[in-house]
């Protein structure tokens, strides 16, 4: 019987894609006077950080402002927690305190976050720390909670149409009580991770990976670092493979299936 802990898993990584969406679907309100093509053709060619809007100063040069407001998602699963463990009510918040806080601005109330950074969503509270025995089994349990889960996402139809393959071959193999019955959930995964299709997962993926998952499952960053055999901050198919048991044939597939 599936414990109240893999429950929660499934069910927390099954809502990283309704989160996704709920995020892309925000819009950060920006407060700007003047929008005429004039502004737009000066800031053609200047960069703003995060949650940052361009602008024509006093002098009628672009320049980059904070922007004024953030539209509040009023969902607790957005918020976010930082490295310096404070809680933000979402992304948009995090970003323009640092911005207030780069230009001195009177706004600034943290000092600390021009160098702090996202480290998962929800609220802050105390995650526990993985243990040497949790770390080795987490493998085993990542790879059955993926098998569900690519199989939950397919009911709901909510899976890319290219996966379907991988779906039926997977639902056989548990029929079958096939040993790695969970292969095709693992190889899906590396290839929704892998969002630029050079079958490397680089440390921005990694980071939207991680973020989304640690509140419920603290082992997630120490098991990816583990995984990272020559330390430097992006998982190769052949590491995420190595890590989670997939042979060579497996291997050499994951990486033409996911280069497409």
């Amino acid at each position: 019987m599936a414990t109240k802990s893999y429950i929660l898993l499934v069910v927390a990584f099954l809502s990283c894609h309704q989160l996704l969406s709920i995020r892309a679907e925000l819009e950060v309100k920006v407060s700007t006077k003047d929008e005429t093509l004039h502004i737009e053709d000066q800031c053609s060619n200047v960069k703003c950080n995060e949650n940052e809007a361009c602008i024509l100063n006093k002098d009628g040069e672009a320049e980059c402002v904070c922007i004024t407001e953030c539209e509040d998602p009023k969902d607790k699963r957005l918020m976010i927690c930082t490295k310096a463990n404070h809680t933000y009510t979402s992304d948009c918040e995090f970003y323009r305190m640092q911005c207030w806080c780069r230009k001195n601005d009177e706004h600034c109330t943290r000092k600390e976050s021009v160098t702090d950074a996202i480290d998962y969503f929800g609220q802050c509270q105390d995650l526990g720390v993985c243990t040497e025995f949790e770390l080795e089994v987490f493998p085993k349990r990542m790879k059955e909670w993926l098998g569900e889960i690519l199989d939950a996402l397919f009911v709901r139809k909510d899976l890319d149409s290219k996966y379907e393959t991988l779906v039926n071959e997977a639902r056989k193999m548990k029929l079958s009580n096939t040993e790695k019955w969970w292969r095709n959930a693992v190889l899906w995964e590396f290839c929704e991770l892998d969002r630029t299709h050079d079958n490397v997962v680089n440390n921005e993926e990694l980071a939207r990976f991680i973020r989304s998952l640690k509140v419920l499952e603290h082992c997630i960053q120490p098991f990816l670092d583990h995984c990272d055999t020559d330390n430097d901050n992006k998982i190769s198919s052949d590491e995420w493979g190595t890590c989670l048991g997939l042979d060579k044939n497996d291997m050499a597939f994951l990486t033409t299936f996911c280069s497409h």
